[in-house]
């Protein structure tokens, strides 16, 4: 099954279609599936997919391709039709259900990672229906590890057992602590926020530590800390034709070192079009597991005024710098180490604002 929508609305009755139709059209986005009877009963079928057979046969279809899936029934049908395909909370899609009069939106699976939650507040507020959420942090009004690794889109060692330890004794009012080191927008609630890293020797009292950094620390030694690492490091590249991924990586990893810079905190590295094959910055993104970017000439001469130029670079390849103007370009404008160079090779890095 392939679809350019990430959500499907899945309906068995005809009042079910007509709030799925509405809801679509709220969020101008959604494939509509409704049952074969459905679908030769009515005249307004030209944008409905049929349900074939048993629910719960297509349920495992549904799951594999969308990203948010919709019932629009009673909770006990989804129930029976997905139990058999369910995962696990970092894998399984958002799951909502909701009455076919639209009174109630429940958050019924992967409400956080998955964004049912979000995506149950939301929906509630456009119909006017009744959000119903049962994940212990939100009733309790308090954050939660995993929400806040997704907004940060970050890394962290152990993250399912971490994530189990941590939202356990927030639900359960134990002392945790958080120090955001930089500018990152994060929700602090129910944790003890802690302004100045040296408190940290003095803080008994906590359980855990969330330490919140795209930085290198590695003279802090307490077992208490969750280091939380956003991914928010674009790096652009430049380099001669046909350099060994050895001398990339080397590099790069000095680079990175001088300004204290997590390796884990790398989103993707880009370079200029003309670069897509090189193999030594191909296997660095395969190493890093990380998205390799390509720019074009034309969007990298758009900008490339506002940086330092090189004429060798211009007569080989079309404009005058690589480096800078990708990574200015990946981050948004927001560049945060200008071009340096190693032997052949050039770095420039970018940071998203998250």
């Amino acid at each position: 099954m392939s679809t350019e929508n990430k959500i499907a609305l899945i309906s068995v009755t005809k009042n079910g279609k007509e709030l799925a139709f509405k809801i679509k059209e709220l969020l101008n986005e959604g494939d509509i599936f409704i049952t074969e009877k459905l679908f030769n009963e009515s005249l307004d079928n030209e944008k409905c997919k049929v349900i074939n057979g048993r629910l719960g046969n297509l349920t495992k279809d549904l799951m594999e391709t969308y990203e948010v899936l919709i019932f629009i029934m009673a909770t006990g049908i989804v129930v029976r039709s997905i139990a058999s395909h369910i995962k696990n909370k970092f894998e399984d899609p958002a799951i909502l259900v909701i009455d076919e009069k639209g009174l109630n939106v429940i958050s019924l699976l992967s409400g956080h990672i998955g964004g049912a939650n979000e995506m149950t507040n939301y929906i509630s507020s456009l119909i006017g229906a009744n959000p119903v959420i049962t994940t212990a942090t939100d009733v309790n009004g308090k954050a939660s590890l995993d929400m806040i690794a997704k907004k940060l889109n970050a890394y962290i060692d152990n993250f399912r057992e971490n994530v189990k330890d941590v939202n356990y004794s927030l639900v359960n009012n134990k002392d945790l602590g958080i120090y955001i080191d930089g500018n990152y927008r994060v929700d602090t609630r129910g944790f003890i926020t802690i302004k100045n890293i040296n408190e940290f020797h003095r803080l008994n009292n906590l359980d855990k530590i969330i330490y919140i950094t795209n930085k290198n620390v590695t003279d802090i030694n307490d077992s208490r800390i969750i280091k939380v690492i956003p991914r928010d490091i674009v790096i652009g590249i430049g380099c001669r034709r046909n350099t060994p991924y050895e001398e990339i990586q080397k590099a790069l990893d000095d680079l990175l070192y001088k300004y204290n810079i997590d390796k884990k905190s790398i989103l993707k590295i880009g370079s200029v079009e003309v670069k897509k094959d090189e193999i030594g910055i191909i296997e660095l993104a395969r190493t890093l597991n990380v998205d390799f970017e390509i720019i074009s000439l034309e969007e990298i001469k758009k900008v490339e005024d506002k940086f330092e130029k090189s004429e060798f670079v211009k007569k080989s390849i079309g404009v005058y710098s690589v480096a800078e103007p990708v990574a200015y370009l990946l981050s948004n404008k927001n560049l945060i180490v200008k071009k340096h160079k190693y032997k052949g090779i050039t770095f420039s890095i970018g940071r998203l604002d998250i």
